[in-house]
């Protein structure tokens, strides 16, 4: 290395460019050393959330085997086989999922105004839906797949008519109704709002017992 990129190492050093994934993986440090010590940082931490080896290569642009061979060292067991997701008939099986997509999304989106590498941006992402959600249904892996499907035009932003929220949905399918709210109203009397007592089997409930009767009961006088 030479006396420039000494100086330059330290000074990214010191200003935390190159930093972790934690502190702004910047893509502008051009000093090798600070590039290897990204990348390594990058893997470490995507390995710890339970990306796969597959995934970890192809956002830092590590090698398979080195992949393979870091997530065996951390894990103490070889990485899962298996592709990585391609469609969204797993998403679509839950309202809860999808409403979980959505917040990734908009995560996705706020990220995607800094300057941080794929990685650094995933990274960012999938930590802070867990901060955010008490049971995470998404694992890294999906999370990950979440923007490739509204990129690919498979997904489309769309607006609530109920709380005017943008969600995501399949491109083509108007709902007029985010996943929250389709949830929200799932549990709740559609003609008096109150809440519905949550049935572990049987017929799904539309309406309360009080409404119920009232729509059996017959009219004062018409009776024989």
């Amino acid at each position: 290395m030479s006396v420039d990129e000494k100086s330059q190492a330290s000074t990214c050093a010191l200003q935390g460019t190159h930093g972790g994934p934690g502190r702004g993986a910047s893509k502008g440090c051009r000093v090798e050393l600070c590039i290897q010590s990204r990348i390594a940082e990058e893997a470490i931490r995507l390995t710890q959330l339970g990306a796969r080896a597959g995934l970890v290569s192809q956002l830092t642009g590590l090698e398979k085997a080195a992949s393979n061979r870091l997530y065996r060292q951390l894990n103490g067991r070889p990485s899962p086989p298996g592709q990585q997701p391609f469609t969204d008939c797993w998403y679509l099986k839950q309202h809860r999922r999808m409403l979980h997509a959505t917040l990734v999304w908009h995560l996705s989106q706020r990220f995607a105004r800094f300057d941080g590498t794929p990685a650094w941006q995933l990274i960012n992402v999938y930590e802070c839906y867990c901060w955010q959600v008490a049971e995470p249904l998404l694992d890294i892996a999906r999370v990950a797949f979440v923007p490739h499907l509204v990129s690919m035009q498979a997904w489309e932003e769309q607006i609530c008519t109920v709380c005017a929220i943008r969600y995501v949905a399949p491109t083509g399918k108007q709902a007029n109704t985010c996943w929250g709210c389709r949830l929200y109203h799932r549990y709740r009397c559609r003609l008096c709002g109150v809440a519905l007592a949550v049935r572990p089997k049987g017929r799904y409930r539309t309406v309360c017992s009080a409404c119920q009767r009232a729509r059996h009961r017959p009219a004062a006088g018409t009776g024989p």
